[in-house]
């Protein structure tokens, strides 16, 4: 597996070169240094978040946001308002340097980072912990000649080649809407298939395209172009919106987890 170093440094390398206008999103070292700077935050909604790590270990103290801009100037000057952040805890780092914060599509996006990670502790080095009896926290994607692989535990997709995404969403959840997927497109006449196998999907047979597209989504929590333009078209094949509209959300809610994590791994290297 890649150190954390590399794959940060190769994400946002990607990043880049290819989605020129997302890397703002991933701008939590962008927080002010002095007070008056705060004019320069976003008026958005996202994650205020404090990162706590040991040798071993890091917690993610977070707070949701609609407008981070006017919450973080309350937090920073009444830090004590705010305790499960603990930005008053243990080092004499000041809270400017502690308080970090990630701009979201809208604030429910931050409602579910929020009940995903917050307060969780979390093994700095997990492929190493990960076992048959602790089989860890992250999904993982491994690339394949014609598709890619989730995995939901490390066990399974132990390869060179194998990305950690991180906790990014319920299993159970995923395995669903994924079947959805696959239902939704077979009913538009499209084709992709998606085999449920023991804690792992496979993604394959599809559009070259359409492959690389959801690869995207999960390795780089990229909604491109080409998933938008795949949704109106479904939207025009199938006559009940209620379930397309609700895998779209389910989407772009993994697309965010996604890029909220790649930006944690920065800040446990950068940090």
């Amino acid at each position: 597996m890649d150190d954390i170093e590399l794959l940060v440094a190769e994400t946002f390398s990607h990043l880049r070169e290819n989605f020129g206008n997302l890397p703002e999103s991933l701008s939590s070292d962008l927080a002010p240094t002095e007070s008056s700077d705060i004019g320069f935050l976003p008026e958005l909604p996202g994650v205020l978040y404090h990162l706590q790590k040991s040798s071993s270990l890091f917690v993610i103290r977070t707070f949701v946001s609609r407008n981070i801009r006017q919450d973080y100037q309350k937090i920073i000057e009444n830090p004590e308002d705010y305790p499960s952040l603990r930005l008053l805890d243990g080092s004499v780092v000041g809270i400017e340097k502690k308080l970090r914060f990630f701009m979201l599509d809208t604030h429910l996006q931050a409602e579910i980072i929020h009940d995903q990670i917050s307060n969780r502790r979390f093994p700095v080095d997990e492929e190493i912990m990960c076992n048959l009896s602790d089989p860890g926290f992250s999904w993982w994607l491994t690339k394949r000649t014609n598709g890619f692989q989730i995995s939901f535990t490390f066990s399974v997709s132990s390869e060179d080649s194998t990305v950690k995404l991180g906790p990014i969403g319920d299993q159970q959840l995923a395995l669903k809407s994924f079947q959805e997927m696959e239902s939704l497109m077979s009913e538009a006449g499209l084709n992709l298939n998606i085999q449920n196998e023991c804690n792992r999907v496979q993604f394959n047979d599809g559009e070259e395209l359409l492959l690389e597209e959801l690869k995207d989504l999960f390795e780089f929590g990229v909604m491109g172009e080409g998933m938008t333009k795949l949704f109106k078209l479904l939207a025009r094949r199938i006559g009940d919106h209620s379930k397309l509209e609700t895998l779209w959300l389910y989407f772009q809610e993994i697309a965010a987890m996604r890029r909220f994590w790649i930006q944690i791994q920065y800040d446990l290297f950068d940090g």
